[in-house]
């Protein structure tokens, strides 16, 4: 076969793989959705693994605990009490105090006009903030942004607001020197990845631009008046606060990158008994209810729980540590182009590999762990998110394929295999030839090959004397004893010609003791045949004499024939020279003559028995045998 016919049916055999690849390159367009699920959880992974390193974050979180409760009463408290603790962490040295609570309703109290009165005026001598919640439903206690707000771009008609807003009193909102959106937005599978930095309200005046809790906080803390957004056609992409640009996600969020560490936390009982604490010197103090069954919990990508305050605590000092997780716009790209690289290398190599399953156990791994390694990388040294586990799942998915395919393959080839030579081979030669890399064999190989010819003495004359069915018996006796006697010494079998049978040895497999084998075979047929004639006559039959011509020599062995039918054979001068030779052991009489190849490299004794002119052959062609054979062996030449 030719080398492009070979390429060829190479080539043929990889385009299932190469259809694989493609069909899971469309899925990962196709199931954009889906897998953005599982993405996410990968991301999440990273988290877990590997935290943001902490730094330095001044947030303290002042608690509105069980113990504060116990205390001082159950919640809802006297707004004079709330004062009363803003001005003690005020007293503390705290730089700025944000309410994690919205107040929109009046207390009805008989103390509740002082109390709230009392509140306005804590937060209005003090640097504070209060929150606001941003939804759909009714406007209740209608508030305006305290930042200035300057963006750059237009904003897009298609970027989602919300119409409604939560706020607290007209007094206590006009009294804070801020106020921020509180509100959260957990994933579809309720854990809580992004935080929004900025929030857009659709109002009958336009669109109002609303900071986040976080960031309105961090806005007090810088000293600064407003903020600097800049969006394109897809909605928000950064933010510049105190010369500090923070690169935003469309919908004006940032990824959560959490640390391993917990925000420091102080009671509230401990500031209202008079007991200050020196780590709200300084700090951005968060006043949060966290009494039991008073806050809420929400799943995040390194905690199955945490406190909503945590979270925005938690942003606060990603902007100012400026570590931000951003998935880079190429990242889609470069999961498909690693899928599609990863699924034609291995695709390429399958053929090698399949012969060395340790070789390609290794390269699957290490062409599924490369994106992970290159993930880990990204993610650690740069903040950078890719998704590595679709294209190694891809990549282990077409390696199943292509062994999957290897083995059909391999089992359609023992069939083969079986098919053709199970009546030729012993079965011990068969098992190995299907374990065995046999492409190059079974398509045609010139090797070095011993030859065994043996027929029937006088057949001709026998089968005019006998009906059909005995010469059948005949043939069918002598063919199943000289099959006994290859097959055991794992010859094969090439034909059977009337009553003649051709085998030889060393293909398909190698056998360095090819000549020994044979002339064992040849020996040990002769014999048999001698001792199974007195049992053979004794049924009616006649008795038989055979002869057996061994030689050795350069042979093409393959298959060979048409594409509608062909055989494993020998071709060659040595099959030739083997079938002439059996003729001349009538003229020697003896039953065994070995050709000059085997006796060029026997390595048992061999004696001549003289030389005949063979058809086809120019010159008088020497013949051998072994002593044992020879009549008058002592007086022959000897050879080796």
């Amino acid at each position: 076969m030719s080398p492009l016919a070979d390429w060829r049916r190479a080539a043929r055999r990889k385009l299932p793989g190469l259809a694989v690849v493609l069909l899971l390159l469309a899925c990962h367009f196709a199931f954009e959705g889906p897998l953005s699920r599982l993405r996410e959880r990968t991301y999440d992974f990273y988290q877990f693994l590997a935290p943001r390193e902490a730094t330095s974050n001044p947030v303290v979180i002042v608690s509105i605990d069980d113990a504060s409760l116990k205390a001082y009463g159950r919640w809802p408290w006297n707004r004079g009490l709330l004062a009363d603790l803003v001005d003690g962490v005020a007293e503390s040295g705290a730089a700025v105090i944000g309410l994690a609570l919205v107040l929109p309703e009046a207390d009805i109290s008989p103390d509740g006009i002082a109390g709230d009165k009392r509140l306005a005026s804590a937060l209005a001598k003090n640097r504070t903030a209060l929150a606001v919640s941003l939804g759909n439903e009714a406007t209740v206690s209608e508030a305006e942004p305290k930042a200035g707000w300057s963006i750059v771009g237009q904003v897009p008609e298609t970027l989602p607001g919300f119409t409604g807003l939560t706020g607290s009193l007209a007094d206590f909102s006009s009294a804070a020197a801020g106020l921020g959106v509180i509100r959260t937005l957990p994933d579809p599978d309720g854990v809580l990845r992004h935080v929004p930095l900025l929030w857009l309200r659709n109002t009958a005046q336009g669109v109002h631009l609303w900071p986040s809790f976080a960031l309105e906080l961090l806005r007090l803390y810088a000293g600064e008046n407003g903020y600097v957004a800049r969006m394109d056609a897809t909605g928000f992409d950064a933010l510049r606060m105190a010369g500090t640009i923070v690169p935003l996600e469309p919908q004006g969020s940032i990824r959560l990158w959490e640390t391993d560490t917990n925000t420091p936390r102080i009671s509230a009982s401990n500031i209202l008994s008079g007991r200050g604490d020196p780590l709200l010197r300084n700090a951005i103090a968060i006043v949060d209810l966290s009494a039991v069954g008073l806050t809420q919990y929400l799943p995040t990508p390194a905690r199955p729980a945490r406190p909503g305050v945590d979270i925005h605590a938690d942003a606060i000092g990603q902007m100012l540590a400026a570590r931000y997780l951003v998935e880079p716009t190429q990242a889609r790209t470069l999961e498909r182009l690693w899928l599609v690289l990863s699924g034609i290398v291995f695709i390429g190599l399958s053929g090698v590999l399949a012969q060395r399953v340790m070789l390609g156990a290794l390269a699957l791994a290490l062409l599924a762990a490369t994106p992970f390694a290159f993930g880990v990388l990204e993610y650690s040294l740069q903040g950078k998110l890719y998704d590595p586990l679709q294209p190694a799942l891809a990549t282990i998915l077409v390696a199943g394929f292509e062994g999957y395919a290897l083995y059909r393959r391999s089992e359609q080839r023992r069939s083969t295999l079986a098919r053709q030579f199970s009546q030729f081979l012993s079965p011990s030669v068969v098992q190995r030839l299907a374990n065995s890399d046999t492409e190059a064999i079974l398509s045609g190989d010139k090797r070095e090959i011993t030859i065994l010819l043996s027929d029937i003495r006088g057949f001709t004359a026998m089968s005019e004397q006998l009906d059909a069915q005995e010469i059948g018996k005949v043939v069918n006796h002598f063919l199943g004893l000289a099959t006994d006697e290859i097959l055991k010494r794992d010859g094969t079998i090439d034909k059977f010609m009337g009553d003649a049978v051709l085998a030889f040895w060393n293909a398909p497999l190698d056998q360095p003791d090819h000549r020994e084998r044979a002339l064992e075979a040849g020996l040990a047929l002769i014999e048999r045949v001698k001792r199974e004639n007195a049992a053979f006559t004794a049924r009616g039959h006649p008795s038989i004499e055979i002869g057996v011509a061994i030689e050795t020599g350069i042979c093409s062995v393959g298959n060979f024939g048409s594409e509608r039918r062909f055989d494993y054979t020998a071709i060659g001068s040595p099959v030739n020279r083997a079938a002439r030779l059996e003729s001349t052991t009538k003229k020697l009489s003896i039953p065994l003559v070995l050709g000059p190849g085997f006796a060029q490299g026997a390595s048992m004794p061999v004696v001549k028995a003289g030389a005949f002119e063979l058809q086809g052959f120019k010159g008088e062609v020497p013949v051998f045998t072994v002593p044992e054979i020879h009549p008058s062996s002592q007086s022959a030449e000897a050879v080796v």
